[in-house]
């Protein structure tokens, strides 16, 4: 028996899986956490499929997908360069002001020869949140404009990647640990550079919970089946 829901939408068939593959028939879906394949019926936006064996969210369809990665992949850049070369915070003890970006870090640590640690610092707050953002605007930006390139998909296989390398979170945790142990010997002032990274964070987190990927590749291979001369399993 299918699990039901007010919330969620009922499933009356089981489909075994040995019959079908994905390839085979788009219809059906493979619960990511036990495997079981089902078939997959026509959800409206906000709604969730529920595996009736395990109970995992199989699906969840999200509203005005394209319109919020849009507008939240443009806000995030709006925002980068005062989040990564704006002052952070100034700090005040002892007659003694001093005051630093994220890029600043970046070069100080690089500087101190502890490479690794810029680096990483580099790549995960200063780099592929640049990155990942602007493969976000570029993606949605054809796909509103109904504009078809080869790269398409590799670009959306690469901005969803990235989530586990785009964490500017790690490093505003590591701030407020350090704002939390010196706010006792200095004086602290937070700046443009903070509230932006604040924000670039917080843009870089809503991203991933806005993309509904099923919906984006649908759209991805409605394109490519208008594009004249290309194969639709290309």
């Amino acid at each position: 028996m299918w699990y039901n829901s007010n919330n969620y939408p009922t499933f009356k068939h089981f489909v075994p899986y040995v019959t079908y593959t994905m390839s085979e028939d788009p219809s059906l879906i493979a619960c990511h956490a036990c495997d079981l394949l089902l078939k997959k019926p026509v959800t409206s936006p906000g709604k969730k499929l529920i595996c009736p064996r395990c109970k995992s969210t199989l699906y969840h369809k999200k509203i005005d997908s394209v319109n919020k990665v849009m507008a939240i992949s443009f806000s995030g850049l709006l925002l980068y360069y005062p989040a990564i070369f704006a002052p952070l915070l100034t700090l005040s003890s002892a007659g003694m002001t001093q005051k630093g970006s994220v890029f600043d870090a970046f070069l100080s640590f690089y500087h101190q020869e502890y490479y690794f640690v810029a680096v990483i610092l580099f790549l995960t707050s200063i780099f592929f949140p640049l990155f990942k953002l602007s493969l976000l605007l570029s993606i949605t930006i054809q796909i509103k404009l109904q504009i078809y390139s080869r790269s398409l998909p590799f670009l959306f296989r690469t901005a969803n990647s990235l989530d586990e390398w785009s964490m500017p979170d790690v490093y505003l945790i590591a701030i407020l640990v350090s704002i939390i142990k010196i706010s006792g010997i200095a004086t602290i002032h937070y700046n443009l550079g903070f509230v932006s990274f604040v924000f670039l964070t917080i843009m870089t987190r809503a991203t991933a919970s806005a993309i509904d990927s099923e919906l984006f590749w649908q759209k991805v291979f409605q394109l490519k089946k208008s594009v004249k001369g290309v194969p639709a399993n290309g």
